[in-house]
């Protein structure tokens, strides 16, 4: 039986594999019949209110996350897992702050992870793979040496962290997300190409670098969300050497996904005179939804109905929780109706 994580004390965690694919609405509620020591050193502690701070070796390095478990949470919940991604050189608790996903946690059961990024140069960064990029000669040298300059795994982390909290707490393995601003949305990406465990991930203000769009090798059709600003000239809208352009991101997935090669378009007219495009597209494999939400006047931040007349935490829940691993959600099969 899993527990939940005690406030102070080392966990002890029985082994579980993560499962991923076949049907909707599975649990994995099933445990090995003989419980081993945790190998990690997971220790957590109270941070806030339903809120706590967890810390773990990984690859020789103490990682941190902080775990939101909603009141309404029961292990007959079973509880959606959703992974909220920093930027680069802010921190879980600034993106904990500003994303403020709980209040939608709570309505909709469903638990948040905020991991901290590990540190390049004093500065906290999600390892994408930003250095290999130019001519192929450069790109083959500067990979070789890609654990040099980016000794962190990121991608194991973040399975790391799924299977500890698979082992703690009962959770749906076929409703597990992953959003990020900035360079959080870099790697929403790079966990999409590079694991078989999410079912939809959505980048606010992020792209793909050129590593990880040239190897990107996904294994389930993957429902993707890209809310991006017009007037961004930290991630431009048309792309850098280390960034993709957000047409070549979309194009990517779509065509991955088998949609129809053209969107459907709207656009919404704002009071202040800017406007928001809504691409949508259509008939992809599985039903999965590829959408891009772009904002004319919206530069490098994380939009709020305050700033720019859209929620991006809004906007983002709103499109995660219609998918499950490979698939539209049919609500009427999850009801039982």
């Amino acid at each position: 039986m899993k527990k939940v994580l005690s406030c102070t004390l080392v966990s002890t965690f029985i082994l579980a594999s993560c499962s991923g694919g076949g049907g909707g609405g599975s649990t994995s509620n099933n445990a090995p019949e003989t419980p081993i020591q945790n190998p990690y050193n997971l220790t957590c502690s109270s941070y806030q209110s339903n809120t706590q701070k967890c810390s773990f070796t990984h690859n020789n390095i103490i990682r941190e996350y902080y775990i939101y478990i909603p009141s309404s949470y029961t292990p007959s919940s079973n509880a959606p897992l959703m992974f909220v991604l920093h930027g680069y050189g802010s921190s879980a608790t600034d993106i904990m702050f500003y994303s403020s996903f709980q209040n939608l946690a709570e309505e909709d059961s469903y638990i948040i992870v905020y991991p901290q990024g590990s540190l390049l140069n004093g500065v906290t960064h999600w390892n994408v793979g930003g250095l290999t990029i130019g001519p192929t000669a450069i790109s083959a040298l500067l990979n070789s040496f890609k654990y040099f300059f980016f000794p962190a795994n990121d991608v194991d982390f973040i399975e790391t962290i799924t299977e500890l909290v698979d082992n703690e707490y009962f959770i749906n393995n076929e409703r597990i997300y992953s959003t990020g601003m900035s360079n959080g949305g870099y790697m929403s990406y790079h966990l999409a190409c590079n694991t078989n465990l999410f079912a939809a991930v959505a980048s606010v203000t992020g792209s793909m670098t050129p590593e990880t769009y040239n190897n990107c090798s996904p294994t389930n059709a993957t429902s993707i969300l890209q809310i991006h600003g017009l007037q961004d000239f930290t991630v431009p809208y048309t792309g850098l050497p280390w960034s993709k352009t957000i047409p070549e991101v979309m194009e990517y997935w779509s065509e991955y996904n088998n949609c129809n090669e053209d969107p459907l378009s709207s656009i919404t007219d704002l009071s202040d005179g800017s406007y928001i495009y809504f691409d949508s597209y259509q008939n992809c494999s599985n039903t999965v939804g590829v959408n891009l939400i772009l904002h004319s006047t919206m530069g490098h931040t994380w939009p709020s109905i305050n700033n720019h007349s859209m929620s991006a935490t809004a906007e983002v829940w709103s499109f995660f929780k219609d998918y499950d691993l490979n698939r539209k959600i049919d609500y009427k099969y999850e009801k039982g109706s």
